[in-house]
This record gives C-alpha cells, sequence and structure tokens, in this order.
C-alpha cells in the first residue's frame, strides 16, 4: 500500500457526488443472505437459499434505468512508488488461519461480531451440506446441523442465519431456535442482529410478496412487522435502527418504528442497501448495462446527515461502526472515512500479490478486525486479519 493510494482515494471520495438529503420521500434490498460475498466463493450454498427463497435483492434492483446511468466515478487504483503528503494511519495488520473443525474445501468466515471476538462462517462442499461455525477467542464450535447458512453474530455470540427452506433461525446461549413466520408468507431471510438480541430480516410468500420483521432473540415466536407490504429489511444497528426497503425505495426505520426513505444518488432510479453499523450504511444503484449484464456500483449513506454518496470502487463488502469501509477486489482494503486507507497483508507465509485470492466479508465497529477466506488450488480456508494501532 503506497500513500500514493490514500491521495487517489481521498480525493476520489471528495468528487463522488453528494446529493442534498431528501426527507420526506416514501430498497429493493439487498440480495437475501449476505450478498457480495456469497456470490464471490460461488460453490457456497447459501447462494442456492436466495433463488429458493425469491427475497426480492440486488438481482431484481438489478432492473436498470430507463435512460442511461450517469458515469460512476473513476476506480481507485493502485499505483506504486509515488509518494504524497497523505498522512498514513498508524495501523498495523497480520493475517492468521481460523482452525477448521470439520472437513470441506469451501470453509470462509462470513461473519464477525462488534468487538472482533466472535466470527461465523460455513464450512463444507458447497453443496447445501455445509455445517455453520462459531469462533470465540480463535477458538472453533460447530453449531447444531440444524442450522444452515449464518448470516450475523452479536457481541453476545447470538448467531442468525436462514436454511435452505427458509426457515429462520437463532443460536444463542447453546440453544438452537426457529423464527416464527408470519401468517400469509412462507418463508424468512434473516439478515442481521444487534447487541439487543433484535433480527431484522424478510418474510417472504407467493407472488412476490414480502415484508419487513423484526423477531427477538429471547422469544424468537414473536415478531413484528415494519412498514407495510412490499417493504424489507437487511440491516441493524446497535442503537436499533433499521435499514431496508420500501417498495424500490431504500429506507430506515427508527427503533420506535418510524420509517423515512434514503437518499438516492441523483441519476440513478433506486438503490439498495446491504448493511448498517453505526451511523453508516452501504448498498448498490444500477449503473450501466455491460455485456448483457447490469453494472452494480456500491454507495454509502450517513444515516446521521441522510447523505449519499457513489464510492469510487468495484465493491463494497461491509462498513464498520467508525465508518471504515471494507473494499473486496481479491486483495482487501479498509478506507477510513477520510479517505486514508490500507491494504491488508497476505496469508500467513506470504504476500499477497505471491499466492491466492482474497475474499473479505465482515469488519468490526471499530476497523481492526476483518474476517474472510482465501482461494486457491479449487479450495476456500477461513482468515482473519487482526490489526493495531
Amino acid at each position: 500500500m503506497t500513500t500514493m493510494d490514500d491521495q487517489r482515494i481521498a480525493e476520489l471520495l471528495r468528487s463522488a457526488p453528494v446529493p442534498e438529503p431528501r426527507v420526506d420521500v416514501g430498497r429493493a434490498i439487498r440480495d437475501g443472505r449476505r450478498r457480495r460475498r456469497r456470490r464471490r466463493v460461488g460453490g457456497i450454498a447459501a447462494v442456492t437459499v436466495l433463488a429458493g427463497l425469491g427475497v426480492v435483492g440486488a438481482t431484481q434492483l438489478a432492473g436498470a434505468a430507463s435512460g442511461p446511468a450517469p458515469a460512476p466515478p473513476a476506480l481507485a487504483e493502485s499505483p506504486a512508488g509515488t509518494r504524497s503528503t497523505a498522512p498514513v494511519p498508524p495501523v498495523t495488520c497480520g493475517a492468521s488461519w481460523l482452525p477448521q473443525p470439520v472437513g470441506g474445501p469451501v470453509a470462509v468466515a462470513t461473519g464477525v461480531d462488534p468487538t472482533g471476538r466472535y466470527i461465523v462462517g460455513d464450512i463444507g462442499t458447497g453443496r447445501e451440506d455445509g455445517r455453520v461455525v462459531l469462533w470465540t477467542d480463535g477458538r472453533a464450535g460447530v453449531l447444531p446441523a440444524g442450522a444452515r447458512h449464518a448470516a450475523a453474530v452479536n457481541a453476545d455470540g447470538t448467531v442468525v442465519g436462514t436454511n435452505g427452506d427458509g426457515t429462520g433461525w437463532v443460536y444463542r446461549d447453546g440453544k438452537l431456535r426457529f423464527l416464527a413466520t408470519p401468517p400469509g408468507y412462507d418463508r424468512v431471510l434473516a439478515h442481521a442482529v444487534n447487541g439487543q438480541g433484535d433480527i431484522a430480516g424478510t418474510a417472504s410468500g407467493a407472488g412476490d410478496s414480502h415484508h419487513a420483521v423484526l423477531w427477538s432473540a429471547d422469544r424468537p415466536q414473536e415478531y413484528r412487522l415494519l412498514g407495510r407490504p412490499g417493504s424489507a429489511a437487511t440491516g441493524i444497528t446497535e442503537d436499533g435502527t433499521v435499514v431496508g426497503a420500501m417498495g424500490e425505495q431504500p429506507y430506515r426505520w427508527t427503533s420506535q418504528g418510524r420509517g423515512a426513505a434514503l437518499a438516492v444518488p441523483a441519476g440513478y432510479p433506486r438503490a439498495s442497501v446491504d448493511s448498517a453499523h453505526g451511523e453508516w450504511a452501504i448498498g448498490m444503484v444500477p449503473g450501466a448495462q455491460r455485456g448483457g449484464a447490469v453494472q452494480m456500483l456500491p454507495v454509502r449513506w450517513n444515516l446521521t446527515t441522510g447523505s449519499v454518496s457513489l464510492l469510487p470502487f468495484p465493491g463494497a463488502a461491509g462498513i464498520a461502526g467508525n465508518g471504515d469501509l471494507l473494499v473486496d477486489d481479491g486483495a482487501p482494503l479498509v478506507v477510513a472515512p477520510d479517505g486514508t486507507s490500507r491494504r491488508l497483508p497476505g496469508r500467513p507465509e506470504v504476500r499477497a500479490t505471491e499466492a491466492g485470492t482474497y475474499m473479505a466479508s465482515g469488519i468490526s465497529e471499530d476497523g481492526l478486525t476483518v474476517v474472510g477466506a482465501v482461494y486457491e488450488n479449487e479450495v476456500h480456508r477461513p482468515l482473519v486479519w487482526r490489526c493495531h494501532r
């Protein structure tokens, strides 16, 4: 990582369009069950879950604009050898392997709790046989076989997820319990859980019907519907703010249930929200069509000010409560709100440039713990990056 990276990133972030927040208006939600990282892993069976559940997501968002999409900001590059006066954050990072308590060529760490203590992931063959693994302070434990496809873990070690048949579940204090499916719907998708044990997700039914739902980890058979039919929930912050969609508009609800639309970048018809932490949220907008496919562009919201901006990166895998952005491009990058950045190192034995493709999937509240995997020789192995100031 050179200081030229920081200078270019800061310039690109400053030049990205930031329209005025829209307040009294109204997501097509991000893709059901965690998302870009699932697409990157490819073989992981959660892809099957999404297709089977028929949840609103990035694929629906990719309906694209009726007219030409505005040009996105230029993508950040990584030129080498040039120095600049941009400040370099005093952070050092190292990668280490996570133990694998069960066998399988697809072993991926997919989420981390806000403190960085708990890490959750899946290990299997990628054919709907994966087991959920919870790493606590580096020690691995396997959840009961009735739990598949973990979505998130909170600071108490509570894990939530969704099985391939659309059954939502919560694992807490050594017990696996299942989430209620609201009447009129036949499946749910659990996306996120906060420190209070509030679980955010979406119920789906016939004819692409869907509704945002909140469950309690203490009382998983109780639930509260958010908004009106056509809504979806994809993330929840520690203060109980829920993000998601109302129809085709990105949306947020307060912990009291009051809703309002989030701004959409100027020139784009719609946006989806993937997740939220602290005062930040990330998502996507549909860009131009290339080769018959719609190019999805990452965006970031400040939930306090209401501002939204396009991001000059190929994709955003996560955002920390302090605003650090996790960019997943084969050699993961963490970018602070001021544009300074750090490239995460490669697997323990070698440098990132020497072997393997790296996938970063989750970041802790302070931005100092990142989880993911490395792919080489047709095998995924789970990794954790620990950083120190």
